[in-house]
């Protein structure tokens, strides 16, 4: 239960986030309009979190497409600029809710460890027919970033990946910061 409310409480902030900037824009200007689209997209994600099962729920859909949501709502939360990099698409066959909690805890943790002027970068690759989903940041490194909830994200992430069949490594990246990479193997690729 610790874990649920662990993750709806990142998501009811980033709808609160959205919100306020939606009061603040007079009318319905096209970025406010947006915003609201992305409140949307992430209150459809939470309520899909109520829906509790005891078994991953498997479907096959395109990675980019989770990855692009995802990116959008962080990089209008957080002090650290977060960018999904180029690639070709690819699909993947997992549980769509449960890799949006994985993607979505490891952003968080890694918009607070690059910080304020960061860059945090989101990339969805297929390594030997493996799937990766690799979230680097530019701050300290693993451990030396501000303090948080970044444990129990990380247990949480550990926790869902094993459900899905799925792997978590998190290294040194190359010149600093972290890259935390959910690996699915090759049967799980679309």
């Amino acid at each position: 239960m610790r874990s649920l409310l662990h993750d709806l409480g990142h998501g009811l902030a980033t709808l609160s986030y959205l919100a306020d900037g939606l009061r603040a824009a007079p009318g319905l200007p096209g970025d406010a309009l947006h915003r609201l689209q992305l409140m949307e997209l992430e209150l459809d994600r939470l309520l899909q979190l109520v829906d509790l099962r005891d078994r991953p729920r498997e479907d096959t859909f395109a990675l980019r497409e989770l990855l692009t949501q995802l990116v959008a709502v962080k990089s209008l939360r957080g002090p650290a600029a977060v960018v999904l990099l180029e690639g070709a698409e690819i699909t993947v066959r997992t549980d769509q809710t449960l890799l949006w909690r994985m993607a979505s805890n490891l952003l968080d943790n890694a918009v607070r460890a690059a910080g304020r002027g960061g860059r945090v970068t989101v990339a969805a690759r297929e390594v030997a027919g493996e799937v990766r989903v690799e979230i680097t940041d530019d701050g300290p490194g693993f451990g030396r970033g501000p303090r948080g909830s970044a444990s129990l994200g990380l247990g949480i992430v550990l926790a869902l990946a094993r459900r899905c069949g799925a792997e978590l490594r998190v290294d040194p990246a190359r010149g600093g910061g972290t890259c935390a990479r959910l690996v699915f193997p090759a049967h799980l690729a679309g």
